[in-house]
């Protein structure tokens, strides 16, 4: 004889709450994953090749009257990364890793202080003009090279301490916006360019970590 179970709503929040840990660690392993694919050219180990700044659909629209030159991959040399001062010395006062502030550079904007997305995001770390407004009453486009490392890092520091440390969900927080990964009982958003960002940050975040001097090891 067949029974059947009425599925009610009770029990059914139950059973997702149930699965939900097993989901979380699931989108986890596969981001871990994805990152462990996005290979960097490590033929060198006295100098860095970032290749994100060409290819991506919403990749910022890079003004050539800023540093950097017309190039498919960047290349950097130890020691002479862009910037290494100005992130070192927001790192100290924000306590996020300057690895990790790096990584969200090189992926955002390549270093191109004037760098702009379709959607309006300005500067290194590509902050939108209503995010902001939330950070300084001077507009986006004004910020210097430093407003634009401290506040996006602000930014960062705040994505972190919501979601509790955890390094994936900030950046998929600072990519997509934190309601978007709250609504998902903290897990990251089924979007695409989520879903390539966040592996993207962190691949770049261990190359930084391994190439960075022993001083700017993650901040306690």
């Amino acid at each position: 004889m067949v029974t059947s179970t009425r599925l009610t709503l009770p029990l059914l929040l139950t059973l997702l709450a149930a699965a939900q840990p097993a989901m979380v660690y699931a989108e986890a392993a596969e981001v871990r994953q994805l990152a462990q694919q996005i290979m960097l050219d490590d033929s060198s180990e006295s100098e860095l090749v970032i290749s994100n700044v060409a290819g991506d659909d919403d990749l910022p629209e890079v003004n050539l009257t800023g540093r950097q030159p017309p190039a498919a991959k960047l290349r950097w040399q130890n020691g002479n990364i862009p910037y290494q001062a100005e992130v070192q010395a927001v790192a100290q006062a924000t306590q996020v890793d300057p690895a990790l502030i790096h990584a969200v550079i090189a992926t955002e904007s390549g270093y191109n202080p004037q760098a702009q997305s379709k959607k309006g995001a300005y500067g290194l770390m590509q902050v939108l003009p209503a995010t902001a407004r939330t950070l300084s009453a001077i507009p986006v486009r004004q910020w210097s090279v430093r407003q634009q490392i401290l506040w996006g890092s602000r930014y960062l520091k705040s994505m972190l301490e919501l979601f509790e440390g955890d390094v994936t969900l900030a950046l998929a927080a600072y990519n997509a916006g934190p309601n978007a990964v709250k609504s998902r009982q903290n897990s990251l958003p089924p979007f695409a360019e989520t879903r390539q960002y966040v592996p993207k940050v962190l691949s770049y975040y261990r190359a930084f970590k391994s190439r960075l001097p022993h001083d700017s090891a993650a901040l306690e």
